[in-house]
């Protein structure tokens, strides 16, 4: 069933208004050397936290055949370290993209890097130390010719999958889609989930839930004359090509793929970035894709003034000014000598457009930029912006100087039936009945990922109303009441909700329960499934009937999460054993 609910975040709100204002502060922070010279696509930067220190770190990957550069963020101060790579290896090579990860579920962040000379590398983090489990895994060592990596669970089973973005300077060659198998190996799907669309040129890719269905589609940057792909999830391990239906099989250089709601309406947009110009393509410029909420996208650049006619890569949505709204930030190669702009930056006018500001900061904002992502690297609320330039430039450290007085919401997530880093999760705020909503993805824009701490800007609010937790899993938290100006953390199952199920009543007693659980319905009950608060399954049964019971009496005392399945409908309840 889906619900509309779209007040604009003005009206509800009030907000304060202040002159957005971004200075590079590189060279104060710590970032004094480059990651390499020009090479056809740059380098890859993440703004993840991977040492769980709560200070979110950067990682950057190089262009110079040189090992990549770790910044450890110590309570907002970076240290560059010499290497976090096991010594063992020679990891001295031209890198791309770089994501941390918890995919084994052990509750560290790993690290997945890309290269388009070497191959891909997958570190385990070992007690604090990485170590190179790329053939254990049953990933490919050779060279695949890899630029982006994006982490998913498309079959949810709480284990990350990932999808390979590869583009050949020299010739067409396929992506790949492997499946993670829950047990510290992947098994090549490309094939077997219907993702094999042949060989193109791609450059990044990301999951996220198009449709609104609980499971992660995949939408992929393809540069040149082959039209980007959407691929919907079906539910079943399986994928469909629904590029041309959904209108989303834009023929443009598309170099990224960002993913975020600038609407506010509950359904992801996606915005790509494009060259200036390219025989063939549907036009220059950059490309806003609005979701229309019914399984098709429209391109609202024109309407939304949103083309920036330039050599762009990465780009970002962000809130920058916390007036609840998203704004989007564009880099380009190009500099001033080139005629052409050497970034964008639109700030969101909440009413379905975007404005084009030049006095926003960014005063020195004329490198050869390709990627960029988000985060808060001094936890007080207002986010911030890295570039990982080209050209032998130092990184652009894009620090967030407004002063207004508006309040922010972050949030953290720990997934426990769901995978541990929580991607895929969609999280909902409402403040008097106006709502924004932020997806967690692992990897998106150019070779980027940004913090896993998801940001609200609420205003002068100062409770939010409701803070709702959608996991891939099929549990949903909900948080009352919460109080602005904090990181909020937030772990599946702790404040579990029901569900909104309008369509089929159900009954469940007693709780807490001692040795069976009796469960009503109006129609037939088709599948119930028990986890403990570890995510194991313990109990599986298929009754089929309206009635039925279920016997808990060999189970351990403590809550377990009971999904009951209705008509293709999905009910989670949460029951105490005692």
């Amino acid at each position: 069933m889906r619900h509309l609910l779209f007040i604009l975040f003005g009206f509800c709100c009030n907000i304060v208004t202040a002159q957005i204002d971004f200075q590079n502060q590189a060279s104060t922070l710590g970032f004094n050397s480059h990651t390499g010279p020009t090479i056809f696509g740059g380098s890859g930067v993440s703004f993840v936290d991977y040492n769980g220190d709560g200070f979110d770190d950067i990682t950057l990957t190089r262009t110079d055949n040189s090992t990549v550069s770790f910044y450890k963020n110590i309570d907002g101060v970076f240290f560059q370290l010499e290497d976090l790579l096991p010594s063992s290896g020679n990891y001295e090579y031209r890198t791309r993209n770089a994501t941390w990860i918890d995919y084994d579920n052990d509750g560290d962040k790993d690290l997945f890097l890309t290269s388009d000379t070497d191959g891909n590398r997958l570190f385990q983090n070992q007690s604090g130390s990485l170590v190179d489990v790329t053939i254990q895994a049953g990933l490919p060592t050779d060279n695949v010719f890899t630029f982006g990596a994006s982490w998913g669970d498309f079959n949810n089973d709480g284990c990350l999958d990932v999808y390979l973005s590869n583009r050949s300077l020299g010739t067409l060659i396929t992506n790949y889609l492997f499946m993670n198998n829950c047990d510290g190996t992947f098994t090549d799907a490309t094939n077997s989930s219907g993702v094999s669309a042949g060989s193109v040129w791609s450059f990044c890719s990301a999951f996220f839930d198009f449709n609104n269905d609980g499971y992660q589609d995949i939408y992929i940057a393809n540069d040149k004359t082959t039209p980007n792909y959407l691929f919907k999830n079906n539910g079943d391990g399986t994928f469909s090509d629904v590029s041309v239906a959904s209108g989303t099989d834009i023929v443009v250089g598309a170099m990224s793929v960002t993913v975020d709601d600038y609407d506010s309406d509950g359904y992801f947009d996606i915005f790509v970035t494009n060259s200036p110009n390219g025989a063939g393509y549907d036009a220059p410029g950059t490309v806003l894709l609005k979701n229309n909420g019914d399984e098709t996208f429209s391109n609202v650049t024109t309407s939304t003034q949103t083309s920036l006619v330039t050599f762009s890569w990465g780009s970002n949505f962000l809130d920058a000014d916390n007036d609840g709204d998203l704004d989007l930030y564009i880099n380009s190669q190009y500099t001033s000598s080139d005629s052409f702009p050497s970034y964008g930056f639109y700030i969101n006018n909440n009413l379905g457009s975007f404005s084009l500001s030049n006095s926003s900061g960014f005063t020195t904002n004329d490198y050869n930029s390709y990627s960029s992502a988000i985060g808060d690297y001094n936890n007080d609320g207002k986010l911030e912006i890295i570039s990982n330039n080209g050209n032998s430039q130092n990184p652009s450290f894009w620090e967030n100087m407004d002063f207004s007085t508006n309040n922010y919401l972050s949030i953290a997530l720990e997934g426990n039936m769901s995978n541990k880093d929580g991607i895929g999760s969609i999280i909902e705020i409402s403040i008097g009945g106006s709502k924004q909503y932020r997806t967690l993805l692992g990897g998106e824009s150019y070779m980027a990922q940004n913090s896993f701490t998801e940001h609200f800007g609420v205003g002068t609010a100062t409770t939010v109303d409701y803070v709702k937790v959608k996991w891939l899993s099929g549990l949903e938290d909900i948080l009352y009441n919460v109080s602005v100006n904090q990181k909020l953390s937030v772990v599946e199952g702790t404040a579990l909700s029901t569900y909104d199920f309008d369509d089929v009543s159900l009954s469940y007693y007693p709780n807490p329960v001692k040795n069976t659980l009796t469960i009503n319905a109006q129609q037939n009950v088709e599948n119930i499934t028990m986890y403990n608060m570890l995510g194991q399954e313990v109990i599986r049964s298929f009754p089929n009937s309206v009635d039925t019971e279920v016997d808990m009496s060999s189970l351990f005392p403590g809550t377990y999460f009971v999904k009951v399945s209705i008509q293709g409908n999905t009910k989670t309840i949460r029951v105490i054993k005692q």
